[in-house]
């Protein structure tokens, strides 16, 4: 057990970057609660385009099923779907572990979101969040030119480093580049960084358990970033390509490792991005904001490839 992380009672472990993260957040949930930490896993309602063609995050308007919590969170069941019919990864995960997990509504400003899961963590008795991202893009400092998915990362970031100052947070890294978006130099000059600013915390590997779940999990949860921590546990290792064949990765041991890290360090030495959106009023303020800074973004992709499509029908 990381000495960090003995204090806690109950934990929050989200999946930050939507496109199945959540899948990510199963090595974490072992570890807390092999070590006496009860867990309740959350997730946001974020497919990638191939799987949702609807571009962005989906509205809490959209969803049918769901249990409402307050105007950030809401409780996802297996049933929990879209009105045109789309089941999330969340739903998904909640069906095979017959738990029902939060989905994040992250439309609404980062101080909105931190203070409507301040509440629920205070109504639940949780004294830790953990954020997990797969792949490790939220290591970006804003230089790297593979970087194509900083805005669902960066506002969690924001959010958690807010929530910071109430409740413990802390931020996971799964799969060290099985995004195909960071180069594994700029992965370790980012480590690095936060390492000789006292910002590494521990890290934690797959075992025989999580392993079993992950596979289990993504036989119905298509993700390219959360498969790689199963394969190379499986002993698969060199180049592979993802994204039906259009980015190639490598697989390595440190792709089943998840790396904890201090929050406030990642957000005031590493995350450019996170730091410009601090004060941002919703998700489209946030998108305006890193499209002025020369940030490419996921949401201004799925727009323009949205619209393209439109184009190509008539």
């Amino acid at each position: 057990m990381l000495k960090s992380f003995s204090k806690y009672k109950k934990a929050l472990v989200i999946g930050i970057g939507g496109g199945a993260d959540i899948v990510g957040t199963i090595p974490t949930k072992f570890f807390l609660e092999s070590n006496g930490i009860n867990c309740q896993l959350a997730g946001l309602p974020w497919e990638r385009y191939s799987i949702d063609p609807f571009p962005g995050p989906r509205p809490f308007d959209h969803i049918i099923n769901k249990v409402k919590i307050n105007d950030s969170l809401c409780f996802a069941k297996k049933d929990t779907k879209t009105k045109d019919g789309l089941s999330f990864s969340e739903s998904k995960v909640s069906g095979i572990l017959k738990q029902r997990v939060v989905l994040i509504n992250i439309f609404n400003s980062p101080n909105n979101i931190a203070d409507d899961l301040y509440n629920y963590s205070i109504e639940n008795k949780i004294d830790l969040i953990v954020g997990v991202d797969v792949g490790g893009d939220i290591l970006a400092q804003g230089h790297e030119k593979g970087l194509a998915s900083p805005l669902a990362d960066s506002l969690m970031l924001t959010v958690l480093n807010k929530l910071n100052k109430k409740i413990e947070t802390k931020i996971g890294v799964l799969g060290y580049g099985s995004d195909g978006e960071l180069q594994q130099n700029e992965l370790n000059e980012s480590l690095g960084i936060l390492g000789k600013n006292k910002g590494m915390i521990g890290s934690f590997g797959l075992n025989n358990d999580s392993y079993l779940l992950m596979k289990k999990i993504i036989k119905i949860v298509e993700t390219d970033a959360s498969r790689v921590p199963v394969l190379s546990f499986e002993g698969i290792s060199g180049l592979y390509k993802i994204r039906r064949g259009r980015v190639e990765i490598n697989i390595h041991p440190m792709s089943q490792i998840t790396f904890y890290i201090n929050t406030g360090v990642l957000y005031r030495k590493i995350s450019k991005s996170a730091r410009l959106i601090r004060n941002a009023t919703d998700i489209w303020d946030a998108n305006r904001i890193l499209l002025a800074n020369k940030y490419r973004t996921e949401l201004d992709f799925e727009i323009k490839k949205h619209l393209t499509s439109l184009d190509d029908k008539e």
